[in-house]
């Protein structure tokens, strides 16, 4: 399911749909296929999410790209 729809808990990262460009601006903030994240707000607003005790903001739109488990 889109990371969008997730409600508050753990996830793994699934896989991402983007292009080339979308996935490196998520590989510089540490988020890559196969991560484990915790979800920690959901919209409206930013979906917050954890990883690795680093909190990262993720727009509406980036959060429909990214599927998680």
């Amino acid at each position: 399911m889109p990371l969008l729809f997730a409600k508050i808990g753990d996830y793994r990262i699934e896989s991402i749909r983007g292009g080339v460009k979308f996935r490196e601006r998520l590989l510089s903030m540490g988020i890559k296929e196969g991560d484990q994240i915790r979800v920690l707000k959901q919209s409206p607003g930013p979906i917050i999410i954890a990883k690795n005790n680093i909190r990262i903001g993720i727009g509406i739109g980036m959060a429909n790209k990214i599927y998680v488990v």
